[in-house]
């Protein structure tokens, strides 16, 4: 099943050119992911790095210096500064690209229901947002090459009869990736479409996604602290948006996008008015609630 939504009209939305964060595909690297991750704690020396990520102490240091440089040249976030230490950095433009500028891809994914290796999307959708408008929408029932559990069926409604014959993901692999790259990814409990997404392309050993992630359960815990329930259902209620499929991928997508606008617009009342500040804003959170932002599956956010 794909299918595309009528485009909204695009008055207003200007072309960030390339320069808003946005997810992009890399080889994956266990290197590199323990690199960025001593990164985050803030400036480094060469030496440190060869030894946490490579696990390389003494040496010529010119040798040293060309391995971690190999290691982070095509990573856009890595910068080495005059003082000789690597650090983290942002897009130049980030501060300026207010969400009139952004371009969003908000996705949801219905599953096997288990993370991590064993788990597989069995539907995806992809609901493209520029700016304040929804512009299009991709969504595809997925062939898991395995049975889909009577739980799951009765969930989502989505039969092994349904899923037979529809395309492997790695048939949709190239259209999901042309959807993502270059936006913001963004979901309700992101981490967990975003596991089950880099799972099955690191399955058919694709380029896994790197970049930004927005998460809604995050925004609604920012926004509104007071908020007894984060469930899609009981945010969808909240902002008064109606979910027309709950549990398939394109229903609860195309729902999550309209709460994003909505989710936006009380941001900038906030003064969050930017990626740069939103992504401030969220940085509490994200250090409060890592356990739902993880592959495991804490479906009540969903």
């Amino acid at each position: 099943m794909h299918d595309t939504a009528h485009p909204a009209r695009r008055r207003g939305v200007v072309k960030p050119d390339g320069l808003d964060p946005g997810v992009r595909f890399q080889r994956e690297s266990a290197l590199l992911d323990r690199a960025l991750l001593l990164l985050e704690h803030g400036p480094v020396t060469t030496e440190r790095l060869a030894s946490t990520a490579l696990g390389i102490t003494g040496g010529p240091r010119a040798v040293t210096q060309t391995l971690v440089r190999t290691l982070l040249r095509d990573e856009p976030r890595a910068g080495y500064g005059r003082d000789g230490l690597w650090r983290l950095r942002r897009p130049a433009a980030a501060p300026a690209l207010g969400f009139d500028r952004l371009r969003f891809a908000v996705v949801d994914v219905e599953t096997t229901g288990t993370a991590g290796r064993d788990g597989h999307i069995i539907e995806i959708a992809i609901i493209t947002v520029d700016g304040r408008n929804i512009v299009d929408a991709y969504s595809t029932l997925v062939d898991p090459g395995v049975a889909v559990s009577p739980w799951i069926t009765r969930l989502t409604g989505i039969r092994n009869a349904m899923i037979r014959g529809a395309p492997r993901f790695a048939d949709v692999a190239d259209e999901v990736r042309r959807r993502l790259r270059g936006r913001v990814f963004v979901a309700h409990n992101a981490g967990y479409d975003w596991s089950f997404l880099r799972e099955e392309l690191r399955r058919i050993g694709a380029r896994v996604p790197r970049g930004p992630r927005l998460c809604t359960v995050q925004l609604t815990r920012r926004l509104h602290p007071g908020l007894a329930r984060r469930g899609l259902d009981a945010v969808a209620a909240y902002y008064g948006v109606e979910i027309e499929e709950r549990h398939r991928a394109r229903g609860d997508a195309v729902a999550t996008a309209r709460l994003l606008l909505r989710m936006l617009a009380d941001a900038e009342r906030r003064g969050w008015s930017d990626w740069e500040a939103l992504d401030d804003a969220l940085k509490v959170v994200r250090r409060r609630g890592k356990k739902t932002t993880t592959g495991g599956v804490d479906r009540a956010d969903r």
